[in-house]
């Protein structure tokens, strides 16, 4: 893989951030403006652009593909569990951080920063694949997530909650498989309207990354040590492996590129409200979420050198 095209790609990302960490400096943008331009992503715009990934592939696309990828997927979530236990012996995180740790290290950003990257060094149509991702993100969130952090917060086991599980982000994730499946046929126009709104997930995700790490102090963040562990092995020595063994492997170069790529995401933004919510240590897990966010601006490029 080019790794200055990556390179590129994480600064025109980069620059998307600044924008939206200016704006939040100046005023221009606040935290209740924030707040719904952030719901307007996650329900609006990011499912589109999941959307038009489906209607950007070739309809020839092979089954074999779509099964390579749920492997993947199933793979990607066994690695980041296993991977969390490991995490939080090898550091000797304090028991009421360790459940905090393990949820920083399975869930990752993969629909904010994750579809700008790939749409970016793969093309629109890849975040078909993507949306396989979503979708396991939020069951595993949703059930096994949920579970942990309830039973770090000395919390009664919640139950599963469907109505939790079903949300914009994953219907769309489903009608993109149907519309594959059955090879749905889509007048331009709807794929013109999809594309245009499709498009504005990108930079408008980018500076709203850009405006949460604005509304917090780094200093504060700096201070935990052990945190700089945790984001050594998810940021760079999973992904890392995993590149060095696929790369001698005969597999689609998209589809081992998604998965690589998938390692090295950050950790996900839903952890931090999770963590408010269940009366666990916010801090932290603001920490692990705006330090992974900024530090993967340089540690994806590094990946995408051993690819």
């Amino acid at each position: 893989m080019n790794t200055f095209i990556v390179f590129q790609q994480m600064l025109i990302l980069l620059a998307m951030m600044v924008i939206g960490h200016v704006s939040f400096r100046k005023d221009w943008l606040d935290r209740n403006a924030y707040t719904k331009l952030s719901k307007i992503v996650v329900n609006i715009l990011n499912p589109l652009i999941i959307i038009n990934g489906v209607m950007e592939r070739d309809s020839g696309e092979s089954t074999e593909k779509i099964v390579l990828n749920l492997m993947f997927i199933v793979l990607y979530f066994v690695i980041l569990i296993l991977a969390s236990f490991l995490v939080v012996r090898l550091l000797k995180v304090e028991a009421r951080h360790s459940h905090l740790y393990r949820m920083m290290m399975v869930f990752s950003n993969v629909g904010f920063m994750a579809i700008p990257l790939i749409s970016s060094i793969y093309g629109k149509e890849s975040v078909f694949y993507v949306s396989f991702y979503i979708l396991g993100f939020n069951l595993l969130l949703y059930t096994y997530g949920i579970h942990l952090i309830s039973r770090g917060s000395g919390e009664k086991k919640e139950k599963l909650q469907l109505k939790k599980l079903m949300n914009p982000g994953v219907a769309a994730c489903l009608l993109s498989i149907v519309i594959f499946i059955w090879r749905i046929p889509v007048a331009d126009s709807v794929k013109s309207f999809v594309g245009y709104m499709g498009n504005a997930a990108i930079p408008m995700s980018m500076m709203l990354i850009g405006a949460s790490i604005a509304q917090t102090d780094i200093k504060e963040l700096l201070r935990d040590v052990k945190i700089y562990g945790l984001l050594a092995i998810k940021l760079l020595a999973l992904p890392i492996a995993a590149a060095l063994i696929l790369r001698n492997l005969e597999l689609p170069r998209e589809l081992a590129g998604i998965f690589i790529f998938m390692l090295g995401m950050p950790v996900a933004s839903i952890v931090v409200p999770l963590a408010a919510e269940y009366e666990a240590d916010e801090i932290c897990c603001t920490r692990g979420t705006v330090l992974s966010t900024l530090l993967s601006i340089i540690t994806i490029p590094i990946v995408s050198l051993f690819m």
